[in-house]
């Protein structure tokens, strides 16, 4: 009976690990809590404003992240489900998926005020190639169709390598930029 037990008792766990890692785990950050929130209610941004220039809590966890909020986001750029929220994040941005948040968020967070990019590379023409006149998220979702998500990892992977030691976060502008040489 003993050996009855530890084998139904380690079948149990086995099948308890297996429903645990293929169920999806909650996100690092979640990206469908960004953006402009006016009486409580989330609004879509048609201001043309940075994604850290509107308040949240989600907001404030990525930047009290830092630099390690980076790979983070990077990762999630290949997360291709809808966000869940009552209107896009970006006004006239149709099926807004996670990913696609993260890849707006990231080259808004090495972008300054004045929409200046402060990181080579870190910007959308330098990562999506040229927009031809298209709507940004055309654009995106073009470069995706074309060269799927994990090119446009490896090649934000790439900016931040070689970044990443060079760059610091400035509270005034409320973007990454590169340390004083």
């Amino acid at each position: 009976m003993n050996r009855a037990c530890i084998i139904a008792f380690c079948l149990l766990c086995v099948a308890s690990s297996n429903a645990q890692s293929t169920a999806h785990r909650p996100l690092p950050f979640d990206l469908s809590k960004l953006g402009m929130v006016i009486d409580r209610e989330q609004k879509c941004n048609d201001t043309g404003n940075r994604l850290q220039d509107f308040p949240s809590p989600v907001m404030d966890q990525i930047i009290a992240a830092g630099p390690k909020a980076v790979p983070v986001l990077i990762r999630m750029i290949a997360d291709r489900r809808t966000a869940n929220t009552r209107e896009p994040l970006i006004c006239y941005w149709p099926g807004m998926a996670i990913g696609d948040i993260a890849f707006c968020l990231l080259t808004d967070l090495f972008t300054d005020t004045s929409r200046k990019t402060m990181v080579p590379g870190a910007d959308w023409n330098a990562l999506l190639g040229p927009s031809n006149n298209v709507a940004a998220w055309e654009q995106l979702h073009a470069f995706i169709k074309k060269h799927g998500s994990a090119s446009l990892q490896a090649r934000w992977r790439a900016v931040w390598d070689e970044y990443r030691g060079k760059v610091l976060w400035d509270s005034k502008e409320r973007c990454f930029k590169l340390k004083a040489s």
